[in-house]
């Protein structure tokens, strides 16, 4: 059995004149949206309903910018938990779409997993949490406790999925994973643009997801989909096959942006 889906990440909706045309779009009946669709929850959940009217079915992971506060300024709003239950009541009103955040989807033997994924600031060796978020700090504009709030939530959600990889491994009924993350799962995986330290790219991401793959014991992880360093690729490490599509920001945006249309086999 085999499932085939579209997938989208880095949307960033509000800030593209052209809206996207999903029904021209779609290739499948379910899309896979891995974060940063908005840089508020109420644009984030708008655009997410009109992807829900093409799809038949939508899942979803948040990204870092849904927990922005939107324009001016985009600055963070570092209540997650409200924003997380802004997300939760209003794909409540949206039959067809999963918050994988509060639930897995599971069809014909794939599972699909997901999670933000969030930042612990230490994707790279030899950069202490201390010295990580004193960075932070400066990146975000941020106090210590509010950068802090990321590497709990990073903790939450690798400790989710990895609960969800050792049940999904003892189902026979299931065959193949996918892990959906906003976050770069690795660091092999950074891309570091011009002008930028692979430190500085390597601390908004997390050290703990790559740790998924220890309790894959049945070796069913076959792909992992995710977002936000706006760098489109494929690349197949220990059989897993990771995959970006972002559409990114205006000016260096796909103007021909499309869904990578996959099959899970």
């Amino acid at each position: 059995m085999s499932l085939s889906v579209d997938f989208y990440s880095d949307l960033h909706a509000e800030q593209h004149a052209d809206a996207l045309d999903y029904a021209a779009l779609k290739k499948n009946d379910i899309a896979i949206v891995a974060g940063d669709v908005a840089s508020d929850p109420a644009t984030c959940l708008a655009e997410i309903k009109k992807i829900a009217a093409v799809y038949k079915t939508v899942l979803f992971v948040d990204g870092n910018h849904e927990f922005r506060t939107g324009a001016p300024g985009f600055k963070y709003d570092f209540n997650f938990r409200a924003t997380e239950e802004t997300l939760r009541k209003g794909i409540a009103q949206m039959p067809n779409v999963v918050y994988l955040r509060d639930k897995p989807f599971v069809q014909d033997g794939v599972a699909i997993i997901g999670r933000n994924g969030h930042w612990d600031y230490r994707m790279i060796k030899g950069l202490s949490r201390w010295r990580a978020l004193r960075k932070a700090r400066g990146y975000l504009k941020a106090s210590f406790n509010q950068a802090a709030q990321f590497s709990k939530m990073a903790r939450r959600d690798y400790y989710a999925l990895r609960d969800q990889v050792i049940d999904f491994n003892k189902d026979k009924s299931i065959h193949t994973i996918v892990v959906v993350t906003h976050t770069v799962p690795r660091a092999d995986l950074l891309v570091v643009k011009p002008g930028t330290s692979r430190e500085r790219q390597a601390i908004m991401g997390s050290g703990k997801l790559r740790r998924l793959l220890k309790y894959d014991t049945g070796k069913k992880v076959k792909l992992w989909l995710f977002g936000h360093q706006h760098a489109p690729g494929t690349k197949t490490i220990d059989g897993v096959l990771y995959h970006e599509n972002p559409r990114g920001h205006p000016g260096y945006a796909d103007k021909n942006y499309k869904p990578t249309a996959l099959k899970v086999a």
